[in-house]
């Protein structure tokens, strides 16, 4: 018993073949016997043989010599049915190789998601890829504005995306499509980006314009009604929360660039902190396309189109900035850094499809589709998420910023293959957390986070809203008690976690009195801290905890975000479901 388990490699050659290592000593001590004896011979009694027959017998035993010999040869490892059952994989390449080919590379790891004691923790921005894109819980999981660190080849600049249909998306002149029975309303020019802020109107003291109601999505029908002020103050908002939208709008468009995009670094990006203890060598400063991106979905979020809106101007000038920038593989991260660009390029993506769906402008279609597809392209065909590279396996915080994308991108018209949500629902499954599922990790080998359980929570509400199975009454409580254990606080401020949270709870609020409790206990918090720190001129420093990668661009257009939740999106639930649940009772402001 002892003689079989020893490792194969020590064993005699012909063990292989059911041969002992004593049958091996006898068989070849025999060979080399009859080989001496033959020697004799042919020196000796067969000494006078003709020369031929002599080369005829050496031949023959030579061969039979080499035949015996062959069967001790090891040809393959193990013995037979032994062995992993791991498949070879063999690959058929074409005989005449293209003269460049895609460089293969391991999925990438950065130095700050390296495994360690402390759980990782969500980033507050994408562009900072970190969008992909990655992270008071033990800290925001590493995957936005913390990820972008400089760490690949300079590579050939693709040539610019071909032009659109007509040569510019400055406003036009001619009736808008959407009202037809309106007239176009009348803007007051603006001052063109290259003038010095001092000479631009100060937005957030004037009243703003009426303008013509557009014919939009439902989706967006509170982004333009007639009655908003009232929506707002029924959704939780005030006038407060209104004029310090309009004071970060006004601020917003004071820092646009001549270009028309918002350069990241000239207003902080890039500055490293050492959030966390890890340093990602700047991340941020070359994010400028997804920061416009931020800038111009605030602008969008209050119904401010390159059509509509009294910064028609800005919008438009942001959305051309894009186009002039965008890749012929319709990718529009710009010059972003690795670890920034799939933040960048969906960020910069939402906003034009948003503007798609908000206007229905045609010249907007190719950039978009374009865009969407190059989105398409990077999904993980198996894991279902998205990250850095094509080819690497997905994080919750690129998911998230991803499925925005596609929604709008629905919304205005561009068809999503189902392929593609039934691998986003993959994904989800995986970072699942929690005793009920509502908690959710940064990536599927880590632990929870609160910040990415927010984020999750979202994407589980755009999933449910298209059909999807969404998160059981249980799950959903979960992740609403997470939230809560950290309400906004003005000493402590993150806004990629207070954005993603505001979106969930507003989304949950009304969905059962516990729901609408968490919401009303939030946005009380949330107003509050981002009330009493906005500036003077109305942006936010970039005292928080991922500002100093995305700069106050970045602080400035997530803030006003947060501050739009109350009638950027329509509600999804029907009012008179709520009437229907048992123990559901109105809950008075």
């Amino acid at each position: 018993m002892t003689q079989h388990l020893q490792p194969l490699a020590i064993q005699p050659m012909l063990a292989i073949w059911g041969l002992s290592a004593v049958t091996w000593l006898v068989m070849w001590s025999i060979l080399a016997g009859v080989t001496v004896l033959l020697l004799i011979v042919l020196r000796t009694r067969w000494s006078r043989a003709k020369p031929w027959r002599k080369y005829a017998i050496l031949s023959l035993w030579v061969h039979v010599l080499l035949a015996c010999a062959a069967m001790t040869v090891k040809i393959v490892a193990g013995a037979p049915e032994a062995g992993s059952d791991q498949p070879i994989r063999v690959a058929v390449l074409p005989i005449t190789l293209p003269k460049q080919q895609e460089k293969v590379e391991q999925e990438l790891t950065p130095e700050w998601e390296q495994p360690d004691d402390s759980p990782l923790i969500a980033p507050e921005l994408s562009p900072p890829e970190p969008p992909e894109p990655a992270p008071t819980d033990p800290g925001p999981d590493t995957a936005a504005m913390d990820d972008i660190v400089d760490h690949q080849e300079p590579e050939t600049p693709l040539p610019p995306a071909p032009p659109l249909e007509a040569p510019s998306l400055m406003p036009v002149a001619e009736p808008v499509e959407t009202v037809p029975d309106e007239p176009k309303p009348q803007v007051t020019p603006t001052a063109e980006p290259s003038e010095a802020p001092e000479q631009k109107a100060d937005a957030a003291q004037q009243p703003e314009k009426p303008v013509a109601q557009p014919v939009v999505e439902k989706t967006y029908a509170n982004r333009f009604a007639k009655n908003r002020e009232q929506v707002i103050v029924q959704n939780g908002g005030s006038p407060q929360t209104e004029k310090a939208v309009r004071a970060a709008l006004g601020w917003l468009a004071n820092a646009q660039a001549a270009n028309g995009g918002w350069n990241a670094s000239q207003f902080g990006g890039g500055e490293e902190r050492v959030v966390l203890g890890h340093d990602r060598h700047g991340a941020g400063t070359k994010a400028d396309t997804g920061v416009t991106g931020l800038a111009l979905l605030a602008f969008l979020g209050s119904g401010h189109t390159h059509r509509h809106g009294s910064y028609t101007h800005e919008v438009a000038s942001g959305l051309e900035y894009l186009r002039q920038r965008q890749r012929a593989d319709g990718s529009l991260y710009g010059d972003a850094q690795l670890f920034a660009r799939m933040y960048c390029h969906s960020m910069a993506t939402f906003a034009v499809c948003e503007a798609l769906a908000l206007t229905h402008d045609e010249r907007l279609e190719p950039m978009a589709t374009s865009a969407v597809s190059y989105a398409l392209s990077m999904q993980h065909p198996t894991d279902g998420g998205w990250r850095y590279r094509r080819g690497d396996t997905g994080d919750t915080s690129q998911l998230g910023w991803q499925l925005m994308v596609l929604k709008s991108a629905e919304v205005a018209g561009i068809a999503v293959p189902e392929a593609t949500w039934t691998r986003v629902e993959r994904f989800m499954r995986r970072v699942k957390r929690g005793k009920a599922g509502g908690l959710a990790c940064y990536r599927p080998e880590t632990p929870a986070s609160r910040t990415m359980t927010a984020e999750a929570l979202f994407c589980r509400q755009l999933l449910a809203s298209r059909g999807a199975a969404g998160l059981s009454r249980a799950a959903s409580a979960e992740a609403i008690d997470s939230i809560s254990q950290e309400p906004p606080n003005a000493k402590r401020r993150n806004l990629y976690f207070w954005y993603y949270a505001t979106l969930a709870l507003h989304r949950e609020n009304a969905r059962s009195p516990s729901a609408t409790e968490a919401w009303e206990n939030w946005n009380q918090a949330l107003t509050s801290a981002l009330l009493t720190t906005q500036q003077d001129d109305g942006s936010w420093d970039t005292n928080t905890t991922w500002g100093g990668y995305g700069g106050r661009v970045y602080t400035t257009a997530l803030s006003a975000l947060c501050l739009e939740v109350y009638y950027r999106y329509s509600p999804t639930v029907p009012s008179g479901e709520l009437a229907d649940r048992e123990h559901w009772h109105p809950v008075q402001r």
